[in-house]
């Protein structure tokens, strides 16, 4: 037997998208050959799974394995702040082993044996991080002309998993995040720098030492606080990720509002590719308590007294809703918040509290060639 395994998709992949693996064998032996896929999780996320294909002309199979890997993310990020700029956060990414084989019929004895043979293969080569999460048939449609992928696009070009646009506009209390993937095999020993402007024109420059693991999800604070700046006193900053003086990540820029806001709305929100990305809103604030009841009428009695009453209230329950103002946004900022309304996890933060929310479906009008749209209003239910 000899067993070659390929995976197109490369060692980071989304969950909601095609994940295939190629398995190609230079004999098939006896009848009703099968080409063998296994499937086992790291961390004990999900069983085991074993998938027979029989091999086309060529003695290859593709599997799909999305299906087999797909399983609920346990999301989590750093609130309140603590101080740590690069947090661990392995949960939200799992890894997959895979393993190839073969199995096949045989006449021994003139008895019909049906041996399974496995590769063994181990190590890093047959492993895949699974991040929950997926770009749009019209983004991997472009992949596929440009004959690239995710994994290419995104972890080898050192690209934070955010889907905001560079430049994004901030406040001084904002809990800013980027989140990182190292392509590296080993235990990644890194610098975050920060270059800013000050409100006062001059410019100023700080770093950090971080330690990234491989294969799996990093946190990083970016918020200038964490990063040991002044917030109040701060126009403009950078951040990016150096090892040994060269330069391994993109460059992230902010701009920094410094102007009085009377409410100041905190949402974070997985966004398609897997990272959590926060927006803040410092428009109006509404609050409101909706509340749903069932109730039972009984008859009056003779001996009833006034506090006695012949409707009683059986069950009745409420949840917070809070209609939030954008505040005004430039137009990039405003396309952006289309990430918001189809992320199925989004938090609002009030206080130390962490809130899960959800959007309504709406049409979300973000942009309006007849109407100068710079800002709108997102209504959002408590999804407890």
């Amino acid at each position: 037997m000899s067993l070659t395994l390929h995976i197109p998709g490369g060692a980071v992949q989304l969950s909601g998208n095609r994940i295939q693996a190629e398995v190609e064998t230079d004999t098939t032996t006896g009848t009703l050959y099968n080409l063998l896929l296994k499937t086992t999780s790291l961390d004990d996320s999900f069983p085991e799974g074993i998938d027979a294909i029989e091999p086309d002309k060529n003695n290859k199979a593709v599997f799909d394995i999305r299906n087999r890997v797909s399983l609920p993310i346990v999301y989590s990020f750093t609130w309140p702040l603590t101080g740590a700029v690069a947090v661990e956060q392995p949960q939200m990414a799992k890894k997959v082993a895979i393993d190839i084989g073969e199995r096949y019929v045989v006449v021994v004895n003139d008895e019909n044996k049906d041996p399974v043979n496995w590769a063994g293969l181990s190590g890093a080569a047959c492993q895949v991080l699974i991040l929950k999460g997926g770009i749009s048939k019209h983004a991997q449609a472009k992949y596929n002309e440009q004959n690239t992928t995710f994994y290419i696009e995104w972890i080898q070009a050192g690209k934070f998993l955010t889907m905001l646009p560079d430049g994004i506009t901030v406040s001084p209390g904002q809990p800013v995040k980027l989140w990182f993937i190292t392509k590296e095999s080993s235990v990644q020993s890194l610098t975050i720098h920060a270059s800013f402007v000050g409100t006062d024109g001059t410019g100023g420059a700080l770093s950090r030492e971080i330690t990234i693991k491989p294969g799996t999800m990093t946190e990083l604070c970016v918020d200038m606080a964490s990063l040991g700046m002044d917030a109040t006193a701060v126009s403009s900053y950078s951040v990016w990720l150096e090892k040994s003086g060269t330069v391994v990540s993109e460059i992230r820029s902010f701009e920094v509002d410094q102007g009085y806001y009377q409410d100041n709305t905190y949402l974070l929100y997985v966004n398609e590719v897997g990272g959590i990305d926060c927006i803040w809103l410092h428009g109006r604030v509404k609050k409101m308590f909706p509340t749903e009841s069932e109730t039972s009428k009984r008859d009056a009695r003779v001996s009833d007294t006034q506090p006695r009453p012949t409707r009683e209230v059986d069950y009745k329950t409420g949840r917070r809703k809070w209609t939030v103002n954008t505040g005004y946004m430039p137009a990039e900022n405003m396309a952006a918040l289309t990430g918001l309304f189809e992320s199925r996890n989004v938090w609002i933060l009030e206080g130390n509290d962490i809130i899960p929310v959800m959007i309504a479906d709406d049409d979300n009008e973000y942009y309006n060639s007849t109407k100068d749209t710079h800002q709108m209003d997102i209504t959002f239910e408590e999804a407890h």
